[in-house]
């Protein structure tokens, strides 16, 4: 059993650098600051998907 352990062990930490260093994981710049979306910004984008939602379109066919 402690041999199996151990042989797991290092395959493991193998995996991990190549999913951080594949690119997939995007390190975020000094240089440039985010700004996280303001409130108007969150419904400009979702209005239109709620409106549709609420009040789904007369032309709409339930059968």
């Amino acid at each position: 059993m402690a041999s199996e352990q151990s042989s797991s062990g290092p395959a493991l930490q193998e995996m991990i650098p190549g999913i951080i260093n594949s690119g997939l994981v995007q390190k975020p710049s000094s240089s440039t600051s985010s700004v996280p979306p303001s409130r108007n910004d969150w419904d400009l984008l979702f209005q239109p998907l709620f409106d549709e939602l609420l009040n789904p379109p007369p032309s709409v066919d339930n059968q």
